[in-house]
């Protein structure tokens, strides 16, 4: 005997049937996850996944600014850089909708501050500073002391600086004011250090785990006590991202600049100044056996960008960022 079903109930056990579409799984990325004014973020939405679809239908749209208007319709766009002027806390915006038109919705939260300054207790001077990561560093090398004092000995790259960017270069022990620990003081104002090798490392860590739609990558090289890292950032699609967003005019407002370093010959004449205009040099606080740890930063040729580790005599003569005891 032929049963028949009718439409109606065959429709409705076919729809029953059907799986419902199941809307994207959105993963958004930010780096650095705060900072200035100064600062251009990279946002990334490219873990956003669609449970039952293909991923490379997924399109975006971005609300940056969170003013509650889209900077743009749907499309390919899981890449985003974004900069504020105005300091503050911003909720960023981000729909991935999938193939089929299901939605999905989330807000990355970013605070903004300004570029703050701070003076110098001891001599007057005011620093920029600035919030790269957890720790706010000085944006500019320290300049305390005077050639040939016995308090503070500093010696000078011979070159017009009328505003004092170059800082001063200082031995070790200067730099230290004689301690021997990690983490000290040393020549910087109360309530601020000499960085550690550690310190450094959670600096330029913020420039790590980017996937930008290039990814150019460079080493964060060591000599013996640090392993190598590879660091792949490149906010402006160009290799040596970690130099052009620290060095001076960058958006991290850091402003390195190149000054080279002074050898330990005692001499007092343009040779011993090294790579001027090519290389900056920083102490850390760090040692390794009789040496001592320092970071080098190059802007020459196919180095251009490159960031180094060094295990050096402490008689050479760096300069010195001081980053701040607490957050």
């Amino acid at each position: 005997m032929r049963i028949r079903i009718p439409i109606f109930f065959l429709l409705i056990f076919l729809c029953a049937c059907e799986r419902e579409n199941a809307p994207p799984n959105v993963v958004l990325k930010c780096s650095p996850s705060e900072g200035t004014i100064k600062t251009i973020f990279d946002l990334d939405a490219s873990a956003s996944v669609d449970p039952d679809g293909l991923k490379t239908l997924l399109t975006y749209r971005w609300d940056v600014d969170g003013d509650g208007i889209w900077d743009m319709d749907f499309g390919p766009w899981k890449f985003f850089n974004c900069s504020f002027k105005v300091p503050g806390i911003y909720g960023v915006r981000l729909e991935v909708k999938d193939s089929f038109g299901a939605i999905s919705l989330t807000v990355y939260t970013i605070k903004v501050d300004s570029i703050q300054t701070m003076t110098d207790p001891r001599d007057g001077q005011v620093y920029p500073i600035v919030k790269l990561g957890s720790y706010w560093w000085f944006g500019r090398n320290l300049n305390i002391g005077r050639e040939g004092d016995r308090k503070i000995e500093k010696f000078t790259y011979p070159g017009s600086d009328p505003d004092s960017l170059f800082g001063g270069l200082y031995t070790w022990s200067e730099a230290m004011a004689g301690d021997v620990i990690e983490g000290s003081r040393g020549i910087c104002p109360p309530g601020w250090h000499i960085p550690s090798n550690s310190d450094w490392n959670n600096m330029l860590s913020i420039f790590r785990n980017v996937s930008p739609p290039r990814a150019f990558t460079y080493s964060i090289s060591n000599v013996k006590f640090v392993p190598d890292q590879k660091v792949t950032h490149d906010n402006y699609l160009q290799a040596g991202a970690v130099w052009r967003l620290l060095r001076e005019t960058g958006s991290t407002g850091f402003d390195v600049v190149p000054v080279g370093y002074r050898d330990p010959d005692g001499a007092f004449d343009y040779l011993d100044y090294h790579f001027p205009g090519e290389t900056a040099s920083f102490w850390t606080s760090s040692s390794y056996g009789d040496s001592r740890i320092r970071v080098r930063m190059y802007m020459n040729g196919t180095s251009d960008g490159d960031v180094f580790k060094f295990a050096d005599n402490p008689q050479f003569a760096f300069s010195v960022r001081c980053v701040k005891d607490t957050y």
